[in-house]
């Protein structure tokens, strides 16, 4: 054994008696965050809301002012930009959240992300 991974090891270790945590810059009672590699998945999803919500803000574009469903239209558009932005706080929480609150949280980002499936397809059958 190198003297190093003695040393690290000893670190890690409490002194019997000792009231100082095994190591300095993490508390003992706090849970541990286990949920890191679901960010690619969370992001992926984010990133085809924002595609299928580019590509509605293009079909708003083109259409011409006086269009008759574009009132519709355009509530429905700020509607997904709503639904959106609940996914993305998820996005950003989920992560780093533990126990109860990440179930909690969770919760949230599938009813945020089924919200943004409902406004969508509303968007799709052209507001009706």
């Amino acid at each position: 054994m190198s003297t190093s991974t003695a040393i690290t090891e000893a670190a890690e270790q409490p002194q019997a008696g000792s009231l100082r945590p095994a190591v300095p810059f993490k508390s003992p009672s706090y849970p541990v965050r286990n949920h890191f590699a679901e960010r690619a998945t969370l992001e992926q999803q984010l990133r085809s809301i924002d595609d299928r919500i580019q590509a509605a803000r293009r079909k708003l574009d083109v259409m011409t002012g006086n269009h008759a469903d574009r009132p519709t239209l355009e509530r429905i558009y700020f509607q997904m930009l709503g639904a959106r932005d609940q996914v993305a706080e998820g996005v950003r929480r989920l992560p780093l959240e533990t126990g109860a609150l990440y179930d909690e949280d969770h919760e949230r980002f599938a009813e945020a992300l089924a919200a943004f499936e409902r406004v969508y397809k509303r968007w799709e059958s052209g507001g009706r």
